[in-house]
């Protein structure tokens, strides 16, 4: 009796450990599930919510499968299972059965958003509607530009006279930095909504960071000694 009590314990143990690792890291928090589809090569995101939720709001890139459609199934199968999914609906009950699904069905790495859509705009994280005129560049766009390395970045827009007689030294610095450092300028006429997130309000506005924490931070005309010092 107390070789097979033992025999089953050990089985308990067994199931209840490889339903822990195939569980492991698949259901994420906002800020996690952001973060790693920016990490993440090849990254595919989907939307498993209706059309008409789908259309009042989604996450860059998104590609929109209903869950409770006739199609869903088939559409999962057509997508390439060696590639990084990350799936999400409104509040996270849906997409755990997604992503469940396909793990079952041989996708090799599938997340999916703990609390949904919901959760990811109580972050404030961006979100794309069908009627949106949208920027150039879009804050997930802006952070991955941001996220390694040295970068300065110049808002400016092509009326303004102080960013005119700032660009040829900005591109000076571009070429005697190459490789050490990157010197981005970003129209704000062309990323409205990017300067607004930002809290840029006049132009121009310079900005430094190092692997994706600004350092410094600059308001109007300055000096190129200036911007090397902080570089």
């Amino acid at each position: 009796m107390k070789i097979i009590y033992s025999y089953l314990l050990i089985l308990a143990v067994g199931i209840l450990s490889c339903s822990s690792q195939g569980n492991n890291g698949s259901a994420l928090d906002a800020e996690t599930f952001r973060k790693k589809i920016t990490e993440k090569k090849n990254a595919q995101v989907i939307d498993v919510r209706t059309p008409g939720e789908f259309s009042g709001g989604f996450i860059e890139n998104a590609h929109n499968i209903d869950y409770n459609s006739g199609h869903f199934e088939a559409e999962i199968n057509k997508l390439d299972k060696s590639k990084p999914y990350f799936v999400y609906c409104l509040s996270g009950g849906r997409s755990s059965s997604a992503a469940r699904h396909m793990r079952s069905t041989g996708f090799e790495e599938v997340y999916d958003l703990t609390g949904g859509i919901l959760v990811w705009n109580s972050n404030g994280y961006d979100v794309i509607t069908e009627n949106t005129v949208k920027d150039k560049i879009s804050m997930e766009q802006y952070r991955r530009m941001i996220a390694s390395g040295t970068v300065l970045i110049d808002f400016y827009a092509p009326w303004c006279v102080p960013c005119k007689k700032m660009e040829p030294m900005l591109k000076e610095l571009a070429v005697e930095y190459n490789g050490k450092a990157q010197v981005l300028r970003i129209n704000i006429d062309e990323n409205k909504q990017l300067a607004k997130n930002l809290k840029v309000e006049e132009i121009p506005v310079l900005k430094i960071y190092k692997n994706g924490t600004e350092t410094w931070m600059h308001k109007g005309l300055v000096e190129k000694t200036e911007l090397i010092k902080n570089l």
